[in-house]
């Protein structure tokens, strides 16, 4: 029982510490719930956080792999690993993705970094003088040439798992009608739109009031048809422009369903949190029942994807980053830039036209059509000669 207590101490420990560095209310959720889950995996193995090695994490590791999610989404096992035909997404599955195993790690090595650092200065401490089992040990003796010397590899790396590269899953413009229309509510309209016209991140209020639902009613200007969203990094505030059919559905919600709400939050719950403000999980529900009558397993990023995507292709990658919000336009391109349909379809006819003109105008002075290369005419000469003479005969 006293051992529960220091991990649990230890968790809240760390994770006041990163709050205390400006770490953004959705870096420090999803820690928590590794750090809980992992916590909850010494407690049914019996192990205490100051026994753990590398075994201990590696077992950890591989019964996270096969565990089965426990999410708020129901994963059916008829319809899981399937794709969806209207939005060619698949199901989800309940095996985790490579990308929260890695996720996993890198909180677990930030964690005992955390509580090396911590007590370092403790003689008393289980973790005075200590080494973080995800650390890379002391490095051999090496030759000092490429070549000779093995490959260097951190400790943490070996364990991480390779993460599929998947084109970004977006909605078609008929479809994104459709859902629209079929939503319930006049707030759901306004919030569906507003994802569809602004690509902005659904986020929520709870944690720390950033995306579209963590907006205030202050932060929607009609005068210059912008809204102010809240990011997860650095930059706080980032404004959008909003399209004109998004505020009728606004205007109906304030009307007809928030009208003098005690909370300042633009998106109020409607049903069993009425007058509250809108949570992430409560939205998602709804989201999902619109999916569920159409037949159509979409998300809300999915609204992202395709407006990061249509910018890029009218206006370039700088404007998607400013509309999406990404701190590095690498980022923007990595995801986006190589999706443009248009562009790839338009370099393969051209690639074709130049193998055709090439065909076509015969062996040049320094090309020979036998030859893959653009040889000189003096290695022409000799592969000629080792080649040997041609069969002119037809026959």
């Amino acid at each position: 029982m006293a051992a529960r207590r220091e991990h649990r101490a230890d968790l809240e420990d760390y994770l006041a510490y990163l709050e205390s560095r400006g770490r953004s209310a959705y870096t420090v959720r999803s820690y928590r719930l590794g750090l809980e889950h992992f916590h909850r995996w010494l407690e049914a193995q019996d192990l205490s956080l100051n026994d753990i090695g590398r075994k201990n994490i590696e077992a950890y590791l591989d019964n996270l792999r096969v565990t089965p999610k426990d999410g708020a989404v129901r994963i059916s096992l008829q319809r899981s690993g399937q794709v969806n035909p209207a939005t060619r997404k698949a199901y989800p599955t309940p095996e985790r993705k490579a990308s929260t195993i890695n996720h996993r790690l890198s909180v677990l090595t930030a964690f005992f970094d955390f509580l090396i650092r911590r007590d370092e200065d403790d003689a008393c401490s289980e973790w005075n003088g200590r080494v973080n089992p995800l650390r890379p040990i002391a490095a051999p003796l090496t030759h000092g040439m490429t070549g000779r010397d093995v490959p260097k590899r951190n400790r943490r790396s070996e364990l991480r798992m390779r993460v599929p590269r998947d084109l970004p899953r977006d909605i078609d413009c008929e479809l994104a009608e459709k859902v629209i229309k079929t939503a319930t509510s006049w707030r759901d309209k306004a919030l569906i739109t507003l994802l569809y016209r602004t690509g902005q991140r659904i986020g929520d209020w709870s944690d720390g009031g950033h995306g579209i639902l963590g907006m205030r009613l202050g932060d929607l200007d009609r005068q210059s048809c912008t809204v102010v969203v809240r990011l997860k990094g650095p930059r706080h505030e980032h404004r959008v422009p909003v399209t004109d059919d998004f505020w009728p559905f606004f205007d109906r919600y304030v009307k007809e369903e928030r009208r003098e709400a005690a909370t300042d939050a633009a998106w109020i719950g409607l049903r069993r949190a009425k007058g509250r403000p809108l949570t992430y999980k409560a939205f998602e529900a709804s989201l999902r029942y619109i999916g569920k009558k159409l037949d159509a397993n979409i998300s809300a990023h999915m609204f992202r994807h395709t407006v990061a995507r249509a910018v890029v292709e009218v206006a370039g990658i700088k404007a998607a980053q400013e509309l999406l919000g990404h701190a590095h336009i690498t980022t923007t391109a990595d995801t986006y830039a190589r999706v443009d349909l248009p562009a790839l379809l338009e370099a393969v006819n051209k690639a074709r036209a130049v193998g055709n003109n090439k065909h076509l105008s015969g062996r040049s002075a320094t090309t020979n059509p036998s030859y893959v290369f653009a040889y000189d005419p003096e290695t022409l000469i000799e592969l000629d000669l080792i080649a040997g003479p041609a069969d002119t005969d037809p026959r």
